[in-house]
């Protein structure tokens, strides 16, 4: 059955392999069932009845859709079409139910998932300091990956440099929230306690170097595969400032924090951009 995301408010999550159960329940005319692939990628092969609204153009295509029908969205694996359900559940569109098919057309066509590198899951943290100590490093580990990025030769690298200075700058935010914060001990320098930050932050202690190296091994595209662990990069992070703001007592603090979540929301639409450049790229 579909359950409510303990980190996107209003958007689900179903099981692809779910679906056909999903779809005898409910009539054609309740539900949408949305491809956010790029269109080269849907005319290869989609499920039957789906609509292509590409992540890259979603923003703009979101007006189109009937927000009183549920939308039920997939990519190739997951990735993008978490992104754009949390845009549509945010959005103004106000829809009635969303949901993110977990799995993609891959599980769908019985294909093996590829095994792109993944954010590990961010541990419950007691208090707000240490909410922010995870979040300084987890923009660390943002820093280093898009700075690895940059260095690659495909549609990716322009994109990934404008970001190493925007986590950076939200890093030097996390900080000064850090240092009005109540500690026992005083806070190292900015550029020293950055600079000391391991920024791991893949699953099972991968190193970002060796993610890199994987990804230019996978048979996909580079670009894709960069652009979707930017993705979920950033969707723990918008994560985690939500959650912060919603425990922060300080309004003050609570507001930058929002502000930060809104921040990494525009960087998942600035990321979702970069698909269909990669469509034209070879692996």
């Amino acid at each position: 059955m579909p359950q409510k995301s303990g980190t996107a408010q209003a958007v689900e999550s179903l099981f692809i392999d779910e679906l056909e159960t999903y779809r005898a329940q409910h009539r054609e005319k309740d539900y949408e069932l949305i491809d956010v692939r790029e269109p080269a990628e849907y005319a290869a092969g989609h499920i039957p009845g789906a609509r292509l609204m590409p992540l890259s153009r979603f923003e703009k295509l979101m007006r189109e859709l009937d927000p009183s029908k549920e939308l039920l969205f997939y990519c190739a694996s997951g990735g993008r079409s978490m992104a754009a359900a949390l845009m549509a559940a945010e959005s103004d569109l106000k829809p009635a139910r969303v949901i993110n098919l977990q799995g993609g057309y891959m599980a769908w066509d019985g294909k093996e998932l590829l095994d792109f590198p993944k954010v590990r899951l961010l541990a419950d943290k007691a208090s707000l300091a240490d909410m922010l100590q995870e979040a300084m490093n987890l923009e660390k580990g943002a820093f280093r990956f898009y700075t690895l990025s940059s260095a690659q030769e495909f549609a990716w690298a322009d994109t990934a440099q404008k970001l190493v200075e925007w986590e950076r700058r939200h890093a030097q935010a996390v900080y000064r929230l850090l240092e009005a914060s109540p500690r026992h001990e005083p806070l190292a320098p900015f550029d020293d306690l950055f600079a000391s930050l391991s920024g791991t932050i893949l699953e099972g202690g991968e190193s970002l170097e060796e993610a890199v190296k994987k990804m230019q091994s996978l048979p996909v595209s580079s670009c894709y595969a960069f652009a979707e662990l930017a993705l979920d990069i950033e969707y723990r992070a918008y994560d985690l400032y939500r959650n912060a703001a919603a425990t922060a007592k300080d309004a003050a603090a609570s507001e930058i924090l929002r502000d930060l979540a809104e921040q990494e929301k525009a960087h998942l639409s600035f990321i979702a951009k970069v698909f269909a450049a990669c469509s034209g790229e070879a692996s």
